[in-house]
């Protein structure tokens, strides 16, 4: 049954994955630190902070309000469109020569 545990608690926290592909642990070391020390201990707590940190970031995606986030992009594109009118262009001089010019 703890193997069952572990391959739940190793899918929360996706980081601990890397460290086998990156060949610093195996996953039988893994497993047999859980099952010896637990999901609690210390030697988790730097793969659980990268997993709240994204948790958080997720948590703030979600709260995003998209109505009011495309109101504000149609307002600076309105600003910008307003200051586009302004801002004069010129053309390369290149451009504005004839074939009579030369």
């Amino acid at each position: 049954m703890q193997i069952d545990d572990f391959k739940a608690f190793v899918k929360t926290i996706p980081a601990i994955r890397e460290e086998v592909v990156k060949g610093r642990y195996t996953w039988q070391q893994l497993y047999e630190f859980y099952v010896l020390y637990g999901e609690d201990d210390k030697m988790w707590e730097p793969y659980k902070h990268n997993r709240t940190d994204l948790t958080g970031l997720l948590d703030i995606l979600k709260n995003v309000d998209l109505d009011a986030l495309s109101k504000s992009f149609e307002g600076l594109q309105k600003i910008l469109d307003l200051v586009s009118t302004f801002v004069v262009k010129e053309q390369p001089k290149s451009q504005n020569r004839q074939w009579y010019d030369d």
